[in-house]
């Protein structure tokens, strides 16, 4: 068994030896005061004579010698062995070993019991202080887990926010962020008293494309129309959004209809040069214009955009791959 271990009585780490502290003191504390009682008995009986007494002077000083001699070796020198052991353990604070917890020879017992819980206390605090090392790095492991973890939730938050305001196909706003935008230009041009062009814009015969080509080519077709929309309007007030299937909508703040007109009837010719998909096919667009002026106000929005689709609808039944204004 270990010396260190909790369940090993103190008296088993220090064997009892003849010089223990308290045997030296019972035998040496006595002994020096019969000697001293002694002297000072014989020094009344020859009181009367100086040469004794001078004697007697020289015997109690060297009595006083050994008896300091005593009080050095019995307990200052044990005092300081054992404070010079302790500001070893502080500097160096390592684990119990067998080595250093066996008696130092010529040492008191009661002082090696000392300076063994001493050193039972110092294995205690360095294990106590690996435990607190272990305990900070794990926290320190779960704390940058946490983070990591914080910050994918953040990035998997802002694609989600991303994905609710776009269309995933084309990557183009979707139909909510254009009703939303079209509401507030919609106030902004009546409280400035501006112009707000809107369009909408479908793919006619979408479906007999899908059948004759394959949806794959049809999915490729949109994107194309959706880069053609976003190359023509650049301005940053303008908007394009996909409003589902094959129908999609352009929102012109500070456009007239004349000025609306000319750009998306640009836009019509340059889709069908496009001769998609890839020379097999021709897509043609119809839309259907709507624009709010100081002179041809609307109620609200969504009387704006029902009139554009109303137009739409015209441009379709007049035989498609037209441009339809509303009245």
């Amino acid at each position: 068994m270990r010396p260190d271990s909790p369940d090993q009585p103190l008296e088993r780490v220090t064997p009892r030896r003849l010089g223990s502290l308290r045997l030296r003191l019972t035998v040496g504390v006595p002994l020096l005061t019969a000697l001293i009682v002694g002297l000072v008995e014989w020094g009344h009986e020859a009181a009367a004579s100086p040469e004794v007494l001078s004697h007697a002077a020289w015997l109690v000083l060297g009595l006083s010698a050994a008896l300091l001699l005593l009080v050095e070796v019995l307990m200052l020198r044990p005092l300081r062995q054992l404070a010079a052991g302790c500001e070893a353990m502080e500097s160096a604070p390592l684990p119990l070993t067998p080595e250093s917890a066996a008696p130092a020879p010529g040492r008191a017992a009661e002082l090696d019991r000392i300076g063994h819980a001493m050193r039972r206390v110092q294995g205690s605090l360095w294990q106590q202080e690996q435990d607190a090392r272990e305990l900070r790095r794990e926290l320190a492991q779960q704390r940058q887990q946490l983070e990591q973890a914080q910050a994918a939730l953040q990035a998997h938050q802002r694609e989600l926010a991303t994905l609710a305001r776009t269309d995933i196909l084309t990557g183009i706003a979707n139909q909510r962020v254009f009703e939303e935008t079209l509401r507030r230009e919609f106030k902004r041009a009546q409280r400035q008293r501006g112009l707000l062009a809107v369009a909408v814009l479908d793919l006619d015969q979408f479906k007999q494309f899908n059948l004759t080509h394959g949806t794959g080519v049809g999915d490729q077709a949109l994107q194309r129309v959706a880069a053609l929309l976003t190359e023509r309007f650049k301005r940053d007030t303008d908007l394009v959004a996909r409003l589902g299937g094959e129908e999609f909508a352009a929102l012109l703040p500070g456009l007239g209809m004349a000025e609306a007109q000319g750009v998306l009837e640009s836009v019509r010719e340059e889709l069908r040069a496009l001769h998609l998909p890839d020379g097999r096919g021709d897509l043609t667009l119809s839309i259907g214009l709507a624009a709010a002026s100081p002179a041809h106000p609307y109620l609200s929005a969504q009387a704006l955009l029902q009139a554009a689709d109303e137009a739409l609808y015209i441009a379709k039944h007049a035989g498609r791959d037209r441009l339809s204004l509303a009245a």
